[in-house]
């Protein structure tokens, strides 16, 4: 691999570069959460969340099996992953952060109690069998912590909390972060994910601070559009289409690429077919939701198909 020396060198330091993305995406949902929670009510947004996040989730999930079924197939091998594992990766734990939304707690100062409450669950889960229900409630746990960093931008961005009171509120819940991945279920990648999180928070960071001199770029405005089910589909689809290419080829910028384009083009076509016809009918139901004189004032915002305002 041309990259090989730089991994090494940041494998090192337990940086991963796969996880810093992952952590860097749990940080912005945590950001824009709350923007969506203004425009609706707390009945809308769960309704919202629902089919922003669980048709796509399922599409993709149903493509990466069949993709490991043919290449099952093609081995002589079987599937490495059962009905357990998958019924575990298609409940995610949205339902947490959709229960504190709906109680008005991602936004107050109770979030510190949702959690320590969180990391206790971490703890608790850390002698639950591996892929048990309760070892991957612990193991999600530990991430919605993490998201809680976003949360406390959010907060600070606002003017909700002044910029001292912010920096204490994320170094409190990075430290319940560290305790619940040190004492949690997800304690084996501890290795990589302490310090991948210090990179992702201080990316997160400086583009926070450097976000009024940052220029407006369309292509990445366009990636962002199909970045969730891009990051759903690319991880295992993309490793076994590169190991595909590369035995028939011998050629690993071939093999590379040839991932690269069927993860993008899988993607736009999830994007268009599946992720914004579900989450339109999301906005409408939770209009229908709305009563009275909050319909009218929400209706307009919860069913806009337009691109939410970026922040300044």
């Amino acid at each position: 691999m041309p990259w090989a020396g730089a991994l090494r060198w940041l494998g090192r330091y337990g940086i991963e570069p796969g996880a810093i993305g992952v952590l860097l995406f749990f940080l912005v949902s945590g950001f824009v959460i709350p923007f969506s929670l203004e425009r609706i009510d707390r009945r809308g947004f769960v309704v919202r969340r629902f089919f922003r996040l669980y048709p796509t989730l399922w599409v993709c999930l149903l493509v990466t099996l069949a993709v490991l079924a043919v290449q099952a197939r093609a081995l002589g091998a079987v599937v490495p992953y059962g009905r357990r594992a998958a019924g575990a990766n298609g409940l995610l734990l949205a339902v947490v952060a959709g229960a504190a939304a709906w109680r008005g707690w991602l936004l107050s100062r109770a979030v510190a109690v949702v959690a320590a409450a969180l990391a206790v669950v971490c703890v608790v889960t850390r002698g639950a069998a591996l892929a048990s229900p309760l070892s991957w409630l612990g193991f999600n746990a530990t991430y919605v912590v993490f998201i809680l960093i976003g949360v406390v931008f959010h907060c600070v961005y606002r003017g909700l909390r002044g910029v001292p009171a912010g920096v204490g509120s994320a170094l409190g819940l990075f430290g319940l972060y560290l305790l619940a991945l040190h004492d949690g279920p997800a304690r084996p990648v501890a290795s990589i994910y302490v310090p991948s999180a210090v990179v992702a928070l201080v990316v997160f960071g400086g583009l926070y601070v450097a976000r009024e001199g940052l220029p407006y770029s369309a292509w990445l405005d366009r990636l962002s559009n199909i970045s969730y089910p891009l990051y759903l589909l690319h991880g295992i689809n993309g490793y076994v289409i590169t190991r595909a290419i590369f035995l028939v080829t011998g050629n690993y910028y071939v093999a590379v690429s040839t991932a690269v384009l069927a993860s993008l083009s899988v993607a736009v076509a999830v994007h268009h077919l599946v992720e914004t016809p579900t989450n339109n009918f999301g906005r409408r139901l939770s209009r229908r939701l709305c009563s009275g004189a909050d319909a009218a004032v929400l209706a307009p915002l919860a069913c806009s198909v337009s691109p939410s305002p970026r922040p300044s």
